[in-house]
C-alpha cells in the first residue's frame, strides 16, 4: 500500500529562501493575476514603472503607504486588511518596500484567511541583507507613553523573494549604511574568514546582499521559529540598539541604532569577561571603517536624555528578556562565535554612566 503524500505546508511555513534576482518588471510578471500589493508610497514615486507593472497583473487592490517607523502600527494594517478583504485563502500578498512595509504586510499575510501566499520584494539595503529574510513580523504598540518595538508579531514565511537592484539606485548613503552595517553583524557572528575578507577588502553591494542572506537562511534553517535558541545571533545588537531607537524617537534609524547597540554589546561582554580585549577593538574598528557605524557621542546623547527608569521599562519590555527579568545578550567570544548571557540590572548598569559620557567603559 502506497503512502499518500504529505498536504502542502500551511502559508507562511518555514521553506527555504527562495531569492530570485532581476528587474521589478520581469520579476512582476510572476505575480498571479488578482493579487493584493503593498507599496511603499515613496518608491513608487522614485520609480514610476512600479505601479503600471502591477497594474497589469490586474490585482485586487494596490495599498500605498508610506513607509518608516510611524508606519509600523495597527493602523497600517488594518489598510492593508482592508485592501484584501476579497483576496482567497488561495491568494497572494506582494510587498513592495523596507523593512517597516515589509513587518505590518508579514502580520497581515498571516492573519488575512487564516494565512495567505506572501512575495517580499525589498527595496532599501537593510530589508534585503535582513528584514525580508525569516518570516518574522510586527507591529509596535504605545506603552506608558513610549513606543515598544515589535511586541506584537508573527513567523510568516515568504515563499519567495525579489533582489531588484533598481530599487538600491534611489537610496542614500544613510540607507546604504545602515544596511551594510546588519551584513557585517551577521558576518562578525557567524563567519570568521568573511570577516577577514571584508576587512581587506570591502564587498560589493550585490555580494554584500548574498552574503548576508545565505548567512541568515543558515541560521533560520536550524531555528525557524526562535525555538532552540540558535537564532538569538541574529540579535547581536538589538538590546541597547532597540532601547536608542525608541529613546530617539525613531529619529534614529533601525540600522544605525543596531550599530550603536553593537557597541553596546561589545562593551557588556568586554565587562562580562565574555569578549576578549582585542576581539571587542577589532569588531569596533572594523564597523567603524566598514559600513561607518555612527560615534559613540550618539549613543550620549540619547542616553542623557534618558532617565534610568526610562530604559529599564523599555528593556523590560523586550521579548529577549531572561526569566528573572535579566538582559539576554547576544555576546562575542571571538570573531565568528558567541554566547548568550544573561546581564543583570546591576551590571549594565555599570556601563550606563560611561555611555552618556559617549566614552568607552
Amino acid at each position: 500500500m502506497s503512502t499518500p503524500p504529505l498536504p502542502p505546508l500551511p502559508p507562511g511555513s518555514y521553506r527555504p529562501a527562495t531569492d530570485r534576482w532581476g528587474s521589478f518588471s520581469k520579476l512582476a510578471a510572476r505575480l498571479p493575476e488578482g493579487s493584493l500589493a503593498v507599496v511603499d508610497r515613496t518608491v513608487a514615486q522614485l520609480h514610476p514603472g512600479l505601479v503600471p507593472a502591477l497594474e497589469a497583473r490586474r490585482p485586487r487592490a494596490i495599498v500605498q503607504i508610506t513607509g518608516g517607523e510611524r508606519a509600523k502600527n495597527f493602523a497600517s494594517l488594518e489598510k492593508v486588511l482592508a485592501g484584501g478583504l476579497s483576496l482567497p485563502r488561495s491568494g497572494t500578498l506582494v510587498v513592495v518596500g523596507g523593512g517597516t512595509l515589509g513587518d505590518v504586510a508579514t502580520v497581515a499575510a498571516h492573519v488575512l484567511k487564516r494565512g495567505v501566499r506572501l512575495v517580499q520584494v525589498p527595496t532599501t539595503l537593510l530589508a534585503a541583507v535582513d528584514s525580508s529574510l525569516g518570516g518574522k513580523g510586527a507591529v509596535d504598540l504605545v506603552a506608558r507613553g513610549r513606543v515598544v518595538k515589535n511586541p506584537v508579531g508573527v513567523f510568516h514565511y515568504a515563499e519567495e523573494a525579489w533582489i531588484c537592484p533598481e530599487f538600491f539606485t534611489s537610496l542614500s548613503d544613510a540607507q546604504r549604511r545602515e544596511g551594510a552595517i546588519e551584513a557585517w553583524k551577521m558576518v562578525a557572528c557567524l563567519d570568521a574568514r568573511l570577516f577577514r575578507k571584508y576587512t581587506r577588502q570591502p564587498p560589493t553591494l550585490e555580494r554584500l546582499v548574498k552574503d548576508a542572506r545565505r548567512l541568515k537562511e543558515s541560521v533560520c534553517a536550524q531555528d525557524p521559529y526562535e525555538q532552540s535558541g540558535l537564532r538569538r545571533v541574529l540579535n547581536f545588537g538589538h538590546s541597547f540598539g532597540h532601547v536608542l531607537e525608541s529613546l530617539s524617537r525613531f529619529k534614529l534609524s533601525h540600522g544605525d541604532a543596531v550599530g550603536l547597540g553593537m557597541l553596546c554589546a561589545l562593551d557588556a561582554g568586554r565587562r562580562l569577561g565574555v569578549t576578549p580585549e582585542p576581539v571587542a577593538l577589532q569588531v569596533e574598528q572594523a564597523l567603524e571603517q566598514g559600513p561607518g557605524v555612527l560615534g559613540r557621542e550618539r549613543i550620549a546623547a540619547l542616553a542623557q536624555r534618558a532617565s534610568l527608569k526610562d530604559v529599564v521599562t523599555l528593556l523590560a519590555a523586550d521579548k529577549k528578556a531572561g526569566k528573572s527579568g535579566e538582559l539576554r545578550m547576544v555576546l562575542l567570544t571571538a570573531i565568528g562565535a558567541f554566547d548568550i548571557r544573561d546581564v543583570s540590572e546591576a551590571e549594565w548598569r555599570q556601563l550606563w554612566p560611561a555611555w552618556k559620557k559617549g566614552i568607552r567603559p
